[in-house]
């Protein structure tokens, strides 16, 4: 071997070390890297093709048009670089809401009353937290205009009025449903309006014997009863309860935090607590795509998956009639309904459903990519306690 290829030899082993070297370090950054800092980069990459190709296209364009002046053609590069900034704004705003520091207040109240976030493991627990931040960046979260009758204060009135606490309980619920799914968006045109408690269906109003705790209309808001995500999210056994909230009801009115002024929730002594937050944000999945109508199977799904999804909430319906599930019957009402108690159970018994309904549970696992069930296997052995249909309260009423 002569000189030269010794050397050669001996510079290339370096030099492929080093190239090992920079793969396992760009290997490295990416494990580091979260799915929706991913999705987020390989978007923004896409837009900015499209950017050029726009602009390279303007450019040609006002090129081609006889005695034109040239410096004309700059201005393709600046419809190229409007097109991106236009296109990208929603991506870039969540990359900015995602990079932010997660206030440490928020992150109280998740340990305090959210047990999905203890369950989480650390990569998946910042993932769920940036799905908070974005959820309260890009939506618009209003307390409904009116006023408290206080028993028992000095006070005769209260203006109503919601905390972070409420605005991140809420985002918390959207952030479940999202956790495994950072390429869907939930659309930002529709206001959440918070009610202090249960409203009328059909004039919106807070009367004594109303029970509508959540509502989701086609093109319109999200209405959530207050109560009704504090009976969600109850303070976990061992934290500490902040005794003074300075909003209202219940606590306003000196009630249990469980009471409710129309049917109270009794399989609280039995097993999971309804969810509103699920449930209605199940409702918003199911409306994408749509054209503002909910029918149970989200046009989030392939064709094919469609297919399944239909078939599967047809024997489902069946076992509910013939008191063989442990859904809520509240989900015979419609499909839209039978699709949002699934996907409530889900995520509040899923030992119980993947027990009871394994095809069931399989559909909702591939579809939001989640394994709860596995997720609370972790940390303890969980027992599973069947509760026939037939000891359920009457239901609390959800309206899509």
């Amino acid at each position: 071997m002569s000189f030269i290829e010794r050397s050669a030899s001996f510079l290339r082993r370096p030099g492929a070390a080093v190239l090992r070297g920079g793969r396992a370090l760009r290997r490295a950054v990416a494990a580091l890297r979260s799915p929706s800092a991913l999705l987020a980069s390989d978007l923004l990459a896409d837009y900015r093709l499209l950017a050029a190709l726009v602009g390279g296209s303007a450019v040609v364009a006002l090129l081609s048009i006889p005695e034109a002046p040239r410096p004309l053609a700059l201005l393709g590069v600046g419809l190229g670089l409007l097109y991106y900034g236009l296109a990208s704004r929603r991506e870039r705003h969540r990359q900015r809401l995602r990079a932010a520091e997660f206030p440490a207040a928020w992150r109280e109240v998740l340990q305090r009353r959210v047990p999905l976030y203890a369950q989480l493991e650390d990569g998946e627990r910042r993932r769920f937290e940036q799905e908070i931040q974005i959820f309260l960046g890009e939506q618009r979260i209003y307390a409904l205009d009116a006023e408290l009758n206080l028993q028992g204060s000095g006070e005769a009135t209260r203006r109503f009025t919601i905390t972070d606490e409420h605005r991140v309980l809420i985002a918390a619920s959207a952030a479940t449903l999202l956790l495994g799914r950072p390429e869907w968006r939930l659309p930002t045109e529709r206001d959440i309006i918070v009610y202090p408690t249960a409203f009328t269906e059909e004039s919106y109003a807070m009367e004594p014997y109303s029970h509508t705790v959540g509502m989701v209309h086609a093109q319109g808001p999200v209405l959530f009863a207050l109560d009704a995500i504090e009976r969600s999210y109850p303070e976990l056994p061992g934290m500490r309860h902040e005794a003074s909230h300075g909003w209202g009801f219940p606590w306003l009115l000196g009630q249990s935090p469980h009471a409710h002024g129309g049917a109270a929730p009794a399989e609280s002594e039995h097993g999971a607590l309804p969810h509103v937050g699920l449930h209605e944000f199940a409702h918003v999945l199911d409306f994408i795509g749509q054209g503002g109508k909910a029918h149970g199977v989200p046009g989030l799904l392939s064709m094919a998956h469609g297919d399944r999804w239909a078939q599967q909430l047809e024997r489902e319906r069946e076992r509910l009639l013939m008191g063989q599930s442990v859904l809520h019957p509240y989900g015979l009402k419609s499909e839209a309904e039978l699709f949002a108690v699934a996907v409530e159970s889900f995520f509040q018994e899923p030992l119980r459903v993947r027990a009871a309904h394994p095809d069931l549970y399989a559909l909702l696992a591939e579809f939001f990519n989640q394994d709860p069930a596995a997720r609370v296997s972790r940390p303890v052995k969980a027992a599973l306690a069947f509760r026939p249909w037939f000891s359920l309260s009457a239901p609390v009423r959800y309206t899509a």
